[in-house]
């Protein structure tokens, strides 16, 4: 096989010295009327041209890999190579550190034939000093050129706070845009797949702006290969050029590759061409993607293990719970390694579980002897899953799970709150239905009659519930359990005259371990907020703190469970209760939850920002919702 790839990689190169001759260089003494070959049509059109991408080199880097990809690039001859960031490891202030790291890549680099063009990852600027340092190297963050009538927008996403684009940089995308309408084809580069994220409407109006044009968008960043079809254009992420990979294959977007584009009249050409093989543009799609991760959520092994009752082991059970999800049958092999201190009696089954189907496979397991659990070896499980289907041959993954053999802690009980109004459902949605569920409260068994539809109880008080599941053999897993704290009063509503959508903000600078005392410090700006993009109105990107206040509009009398996803730190407080506190502090609490009557309730929230990346997101949901919902300054906060 890698002989057969070898030999075509020749051929595409003799190839292209042979269509670069004109068609009125051609000469040939053969005079019969029939020729022995199709056509003199050459592919020489001088418009058309071939460039090369590589994807990320670091996040895991795997050396070797990219230096192997330069030496390809030079073979193949492009006019030129791009890049979707993330060359260096980087995510440090080391100065020296940074230039020894540039200075080795770009070593690399110069090996390169024919020009290289920089573009940003989160690994090459990962704060400020980087930034600078780049500056210093390369210029420009965000870029642009032409090239035979093709537009090549070079983007930077790591210009905003969540891996996004400034509106700085996106009027000038927009400008550019505006100033080249006729380009024949217009390409987006950026590290980040920012279409997949919240950019707060900017990469909307991008796309707003291109708009009639023939595009394609390329970035980076997941280290898994996927092309969609987004506007009526190719939207891709590309794989890895030696950054970190579980390298599971073509069919989950885990490979090492150099893109190959061949940009002609009717639009690019692209190509994905491995160490072993030339792959299509869409080798990864949303179908089989869906396949895909069929098997990669099987290959988690969710699974319980039971156990005798007892500080050592005597016997046990393990369950292994597989879905198959996905619309087509998927086989499961499974193969126990020999293990001197367990006895496994079944240690090889095969499964054929087809579409939409569920199935729990037990296998007991003993031993001779009484066994702490702390000497207890892993056992390993030998595993193969894939489709037999003709149109996706060697569609598999396999491998080898370890496992612990000790009672399993689920995480079974919902909701997880600290507190209820009036009374709560607490539920437990087990799996394993040949596995019996107890439940018990404040350490007192609830009666069978009790458990509503074998997996929920009701409290109407305070206190703890409990759970564990068991079998007929009397094994069962660890016992899990959850306190609840009943609130008896909301907060009442405050009455606001004439509120307007936003928050009033104080801004401050300094460099702090923990949260400050805001009301000991000196504010440098203060205003008014649409949004939680912190850098868009900090006066500098490093080493600041911000207080927001105002009012939360609540739409129902309700408790409700807030989090934040902050970078570096947050504390928020409604009517004055510290609700949530995450990052730096010395009270972490993830999340927290409060009692609040429809209307409008006085907030404060305090936002510190050390170095680095900036972020700062509020997250909701009432007691029995299982997703969060983010929390935008418009619409549901006032002042």
């Amino acid at each position: 096989m890698k002989k057969f790839f070898l030999i075509l990689f020749v051929l595409i190169l003799g190839s292209g010295n042979m269509l670069s001759i004109a068609q009125k260089d051609f000469k040939s003494p053969v005079d019969t009327e029939k020729k022995p070959w199709t056509n003199l049509s050459f592919y020489n059109d001088p418009e058309n041209f071939q460039f090369a991408i590589i994807t990320d080199l670091w996040g895991g880097n795997r050396p070797g890999i990219f230096e192997d990809a330069i030496k390809k690039i030079n073979i193949m001859y492009p006019e030129f190579v791009l890049s979707v960031g993330d060359i260096i490891s980087g995510k440090t202030m080391d100065t020296v550190q940074i230039g020894q790291e540039w200075n080795e890549v770009n070593h690399l680099i110069s090996d390169l034939k024919m020009p290289f063009f920089y573009l940003p990852g989160n690994h090459d600027i990962s704060n400020q000093v980087m930034a600078k340092e780049w500056e210093k190297r390369f210029g420009k963050r965000y870029y642009s050129f032409i090239y035979k009538n093709t537009l090549f927008l070079i983007l930077d996403s790591n210009d905003d706070d969540d891996y996004n684009l400034t509106q700085k940089q996106t009027d000038f995308v927009k400008e550019t845009l505006n100033k080249n309408p006729n380009v024949k084809w217009t390409f987006l580069l950026m590290h980040h797949p920012i279409w997949t994220y919240n950019t707060n409407g900017r990469f909307e109006e991008i796309e707003v702006a291109l708009k009639g044009r023939k595009y394609s968008v390329l970035a980076g960043h997941t280290h898994h290969y996927l092309h969609e079809e987004r506007k009526g254009q190719n939207y891709y992420i590309l794989g890895t050029t030696g950054g970190g990979s579980r390298l599971r294959g073509n069919y989950f977007g885990e490979l090492d590759h150099i893109v190959w584009v061949t940009m002609t009249d009717a639009g690019p050409s692209m190509a994905n061409l491995r160490l072993d093989g030339i792959l299509p543009h869409d080798i990864v799609t949303k179908e089989t993607k869906a396949l895909a991760d069929v098997l990669a959520n099987n290959a988690v092994f969710e699974h319980v293990v039971l156990c005798n009752p007892g500080e050592k082991f005597t016997d046990g059970t393990l369950y292994l719970n597989f879905k198959n999800t996905g619309a087509e049958q998927i086989y499961i092999n499974l193969q126990f390694f020999h293990q001197h201190q367990l006895v496994i009696p079944e240690s090889q089954i095969q499964i054929n579980l087809e579409a939409g189907k569920n199935r729990v496979v037990k296998f007991p397991v003993s031993s001779a002897l009484p066994l702490s659990y702390n000497t207890i070896e892993n056992i390993q499980i030998s595993w193969s899953m894939g489709y037999d289907l003709p149109e996706y041959s060697d569609f598999e993954l396999n491998g080898v799970y370890n496992l612990e053999i000790k009672p399993t802690a689920t995480s079974l009980l919902k909701p997880q709150i600290p507190k209820f109004l009036n009374e709560l459902k607490v539920s437990a949605k087990n799996p394993y239905q040949d596995l019996k569920l107890t439940f018990d409260f404040n350490g007192e068994e609830i009666p069978k009659d009790k458990i509503m539809n074998g997996s929920e109880i009701q409290i109407d008080q305070a206190g703890t519930v409990g759970i564990k599941l068991q079998n007929d053999a009397g094994q069962s897993t660890i016992y899990e359990s959850w306190s609840y704290e009943k609130v008896t009063k909301l907060y009442k509503p405050k009455k606001l005259r004439n509120p307007k959508e936003g928050l009033e903000y104080t801004c401050f600078e300094g460099a702090w371990d923990k949260m400050p005392d805001f009301k000991k410090l000196k504010a440098k700006s203060n205003g008014i907020v649409k949004d939680f993009w912190v850098l868009d109105y900090a006066l500098r990107q490093d080493n600041f703190g911000m207080v927001f206040t105002g009012y939360i509009q609540v739409p129902d009398d309700e408790m409700y469970i807030f989090s934040s996803r902050t970078d570096d730190a947050c504390q928020l407080f409604i009517n004055g209760e510290l609700i949530v506190s995450q990052g730096k502090g010395d009270e972490a609490k993830e999340s927290g939850a409060i009692a609040l009557k429809k209307g409008f309730h006085p907030v404060s929230i305090q936002y510190m920002q050390g170095t680095g990346n900036a972020r700062l997101r509020i997250y909701y949901k009432k007691t029995y919702e299982n997703n969060w919902k983010e929390l935008n300054v418009r619409g549901s906060f006032f002042y």
